[in-house]
């Protein structure tokens, strides 16, 4: 997915989400409502609590508590110089349909998010369907987009590109943190080339905190990164109907403790786009269908790094095996300087090859003598 497409999307929704303006429009799409203001609602309790709709930009510091669902009505921008503060336990749902634009949070670069729950009160991102008691799917809502200003010429995001090439990128750009955090039933299409993930993460700096994450149900990628130095632990990614974990452009930060298990979808881990990160700490279990495979190393120049891991494919399908590790350049053009494999497993019930593509001699070699 290119980058781009993502804050070109966001920019024009946030602009026809201003010339419609609200007020009776808002009112008269949920029945029981009252106006607050310009831009929130109080329904009825779901629950047991009162339930506040948020819509189009969040222009001064603002704390969601726990003791309030708090409802996304389309777009919602949290723009630069705020901060936005999630208590732990509190719940955030994103709203569709009822003729409104699929919901989705965007915390502009420049701009904070500390969303920093508990084990026992975790902060939980979800769908409204959800929330009401409907049966959950991916797809739901839009999901979680962060801009950070660790800007690198290989990032297609307008913020970080124009940061780095105007001398102000800064690699430990602080974003915020995520900690103890859930985001559900998320990922959409827009439109044909045009998704939004369950977590986006562009240009994000290595001082932003992400920390113990689960994304469940998306109906894209479960996290996708852009560029960026962020680094990321104690990360669980289950059922998304395309990558799992999806990094590009230059990204070079780390990820610890990374556990997958897949149900269908694309790639466990897809990476392009000159990327070299770090995985330390990392389990994928394919116990469904995945068409580029457990590592994918998509097209060339790509590299990573990864310690104590295991790769363990239990499905054998039409594309011989679920690919363990793969390349898909016409030649053996993977990155062998900045690609390592230390202490990396490979196994599973499949019969077939564990490890198929174009780079299939080197990357034997490289699991072989780690």
């Amino acid at each position: 997915m290119n980058l781009l497409n993502i804050t070109a999307i966001s920019i024009s929704i946030v602009g026809i989400l201003y010339l419609q303006g609200c007020g009776s429009n808002i009112e008269a799409t949920v029945k029981n409502t009252q106006i607050i203001d310009n831009n929130e609602t109080i329904e009825q309790s779901i629950s047991g609590k009162k339930s506040v709709k948020i819509s189009k930009f969040i222009r001064e510091d603002r704390t969601l508590t726990a003791d309030t669902n708090w409802l996304l009505d389309g777009l919602v921008v949290v723009k630069k110089g705020v901060t936005l503060t999630v208590e732990e336990g509190t719940t955030v749902a994103g709203m569709d349909g009822i003729g409104r634009e699929t919901s989705y949070l965007i915390v502009e670069n420049g701009a904070k998010i500390m969303a920093i729950g508990t084990k026992e009160k975790p902060i939980i991102f979800t769908s409204y369907k959800a929330l009401r008691g409907e049966e959950a799917a991916p797809g739901q809502w839009g999901g979680l987009t962060i801009l950070g200003d660790a800007g690198n010429p290989q990032v297609d995001s307008y913020e970080a590109h124009n940061a780095f090439y105007a001398g102000r990128s800064n690699l430990k750009d602080n974003s915020g943190v995520l900690k103890y955090v859930k985001i559900l039933n998320s990922g959409i299409e827009m439109e044909k080339d045009k998704e939004i993930n369950g977590l986006s993460l562009l240009g994000v700096g290595s001082e932003t905190i992400i920390d113990n994450i689960t994304i469940d149900m998306s109906g894209d990628d479960g996290i996708e990164i852009w560029g960026g130095t962020v680094n990321l632990t104690n990360v669980s990614i289950t059922r998304c109907n395309d990558d799992y974990f999806d990094i590009d452009d230059g990204f070079s930060g780390s990820v610890k403790n990374l556990n997958i298990t897949t149900t269908s979808g694309t790639a466990a881990i897809e990476m392009s786009g000159n990327t070299s990160a770090t995985f330390d700490g990392f389990s994928i279990v394919q116990n469904g269908s995945l068409k580029e495979g457990g590592i994918f190393f998509k097209k060339d120049g790509i590299g990573g790094v990864f310690m104590n891991g295991t790769v363990t494919d239990n499905v054998e399908d039409e594309y011989g095996a679920i690919h363990a590790l793969s390349s898909d350049e016409v030649s053996d053009r993977i990155d062998k300087v900045n690609t390592s494999f230390r202490n990396v497993i490979l196994n599973g019930s499949s019969k077939g090859p564990k490890i198929t593509g174009t780079s299939v001699k080197t990357l034997s070699e490289m699991i072989r003598d780690s």
